[in-house]
């Protein structure tokens, strides 16, 4: 699961201020004349003055993104959810990508007024998309400097160097009146470290299944002297028996996936078919989309992202091998992802799109009066949430991997955009199944690490469980008030009257985890596979779960979260439901080399995200069952 860095390299600046229509048109006589309206708090909250330095030399390129005001918000809003809620009149009546433009989205006379005024100020409209929801714009410094009558300075910021104005900046007044945000920088989005190829230290072989293989461990771990040795990662065959599909001829035949990340592997067509062979399985179905122009950065890279890339369409086509695969690359970390949403929701390019990307507490660090920015950098993504929802295509996006967030942010929060009410947020498992591809055990996703210390096999430190490490994110947002469609499901003492995360789970821990392969190197490379994992692992599965729903009833599913909720009111028992687990699950990590620590992984504790029955914050309503696809269908 990826998640946000802020960017800013070479002569492409990326600045990170941003501001709402409302407060341009709220801006009083003393701050505007009729000609130009203020910006009220363009300067972000780590633009201090101690982090200044200097001015950006003029000639530097800058880009910004200019969110468009929706005619009608609250309507596409209405029509979004009447489409997707079962027993509503207009349930399934979905529109077709033109039509929602038509209906929905800024008129053609509004972009034509912002970009020439843009022009006119000599900037550049780099891109447009067919819904008309945003515009991408580059110039100099300069040239965004006398359009915002501001100036530009360079902020030296945990390291990174960022660019945001130093004084109050002004728009044209026609151009306030039709813009939702100003986005100087967008949230970075990076390769999350749970889908990358890790590299192990030599170990005991790892298992194919669970308990293949155990080590005898020096000091006894929750009663027991072994544990299993960690799973090699499931193969394709394993991956459909675990969710009851051994047998099945549901396959995913005529739907399509999309998959949303960055860049492009230049070896995935070669990697899917290798794949595909030795796992038994039809050659992929697979179109990719790769960006003209791509821009790499620290923790954004396209090594970084060609991992994320394989996992993702080798999970969907694990579990749904007929299915077209359709890949969609950003051609950078930043705005290129609404660009690529775009791409596929303005081409009708796919009825479902699996996103394994998010921003860590993006969700929570919106809410803060601190920093205004960040909550409108979220506005071009809420538009096309809106825009997907109305056209029947569901988003699945990655709960996040560091469970509450605390271990990264020091307090609890959500990452964005799993957290908004208009996608389906996916969270995760640790899974065991036995040598016959039966499940041993089903647990919340956390991951804890202990080491055996001291004098000869002295004691477990930390006290076991140790360490956390890795887990499913979830909790209560802090900007999205709780949806009609958990009420009665989800807990008043999780949600506090909020939206919260996940609705879903599947698949996640990297131990119990998913084998992938690709060529590191590219085409000609060498394919190597690795167990992987992650919410970037659940979200394809899950992804690759409604496409079996759709071909098992003919029915598109659309935005899922009403009918999930639905079903948890009525029929629970469809989902299958991560409880509690009195057994502890480990595996246990030694090394061959002489005199080397055991570590000890303890699979069922996610930070303070704890498994209860029924709805939880880990895993949501629990895991999908072939009994819930064929439900989901039918409602």
């Amino acid at each position: 699961m990826p998640r946000p860095f802020p960017h800013a390299r070479g002569t492409a600046v990326l600045l990170a201020a941003a501001v709402t229509a409302a407060s341009l048109l709220a801006a009083s006589p003393a701050q505007a004349d009729t000609r130009r309206v203020a910006v009220p708090a363009a300067r972000p909250a780590w633009a201090s003055a101690t982090a200044d330095s200097g001015a950006v030399a003029a000639s530097t390129d800058v880009e910004l993104e200019l969110a468009l005001q929706l005619p009608d918000e609250p309507a596409a809003r209405a029509f979004a959810l009447a489409v997707s809620t079962p027993g509503s009149p207009q349930y399934r009546q979905v529109l077709s990508p033109e039509e929602w433009t038509a209906r929905f989205a800024p008129t053609q006379a509004t972009v034509d007024t912002v970009a020439d005024a843009v022009r006119a100020a000599g900037l550049t409209v780099e891109t447009v998309p067919s819904s008309r929801l945003f515009l991408l714009l580059k110039g100099s410094a300069a040239q965004v400097d006398a359009f915002f009558a501001t100036r530009l300075h360079v902020f030296d910021v945990d390291g990174e160097q960022r660019v945001a104005p130093v004084r109050a900046a002004t728009l044209p007044q026609p151009v306030a009146r039709s813009v939702a945000a100003v986005t100087f920088a967008h949230p970075r989005f990076t390769a999350g470290p749970a889908a990358k190829a890790t590299k192990r230290p030599t170990v005991s072989p790892c298992s194919a299944y669970w308990r293949q293989h155990v080590v005898k461990l020096p000091r006894k771990a929750y009663g027991a002297r072994t544990a299993s040795t960690p799973l090699c990662g499931y193969s394709a065959a394993q991956l459909r028996a675990m969710y009851g599909l051994k047998g099945s001829r549901l396959d995913g035949a005529g739907q399509t996936v999309a998959v949303v990340g960055a860049f492009g592997s230049p070896s995935m067509r070669r990697d899917l078919a290798t794949y595909s062979t030795r796992n038994g399985l039809p050659a992929a179905a697979y179109t990719e989309i790769r960006p003209a122009a791509t821009e790499e950065s620290f923790g954004c890279s396209a090594a970084d992202w060609q991992p994320e890339q394989a996992l993702d369409l080798e999970a969907i086509h694990a579990v749904a091998p007929k299915a077209r695969l359709v890949f969609v690359g950003a051609g950078d970390c930043g705005s290129g992802f609404d660009v690529a949403m775009s791409r596929v929701l303005d081409g009708g390019l796919a009825s479902i799109v699996s996103n394994s990307w998010g921003a860590t507490g993006l969700d929570t660090l919106a809410d803060s009066s601190a920093d205004p920015a960040t909550k409108q950098s979220m506005v071009v993504m809420l538009h096309q949430q809106l825009q997907a929802a109305g056209q029947g295509v569901g988003l699945y996006f990655a709960s996040g991997d560091l469970g509450d967030d605390s271990a990264l942010l020091g307090t609890p929060a959500v990452d964005f955009p799993a957290s908004s009410p208009f996608v389906t947020a996916v969270g995760g498992t640790a899974v065991g199944v036995d040598k016959k591809g039966k499940r041993v055990f089903t647990t919340v996703w956390g991951e804890n690490v202990s080491v055996l210390s001291g004098k000869p096999h002295a004691k477990w430190s930390p006290k076991l469980p140790g360490d956390f490490a890795a887990g499913a994110g979830g909790g209560a947002s802090s900007l999205f008030a709780a949806p009609g469609y958990q009420r009665g499901v989800v807990p008043a003492g999780l949600a506090g009257g909020m939206r919260t995360s996940t609705d879903v789970a599947a698949l996640a821990a990297s131990t119990t985890g998913f084998q992938v392969g690709f060529r590191p190197s590219g085409p000609s490379g060498r394919y190597t596979t690795t167990a992987a994992g992650g919410t970037s692992l659940a979200t394809p599965i899950v992804a690759a779960q409604m496409a079996l729903a759709q071909q098992a009833t003919g029915r598109r599913i659309g935005f899922a979260n009403p009918a999930l909720y639905a079903l948890g009111r009525s029929t629970p028992a469809v989902f299958r439901d991560v409880a509690p687990s009195a057994t502890r699950r480990a595996v246990a990590v030694t090394s061959t080399m002489r005199h080397s620590p055991t570590l000890l992984v303890t699979l069922d504790r996610d930070s303070s995200l704890a498994a209860r029955r029924g709805y939880d914050l880990p895993t949501g309503l629990g895991e999908l069952t072939p009994a819930a696809l064929v439900a989901l269908g039918r409602l």
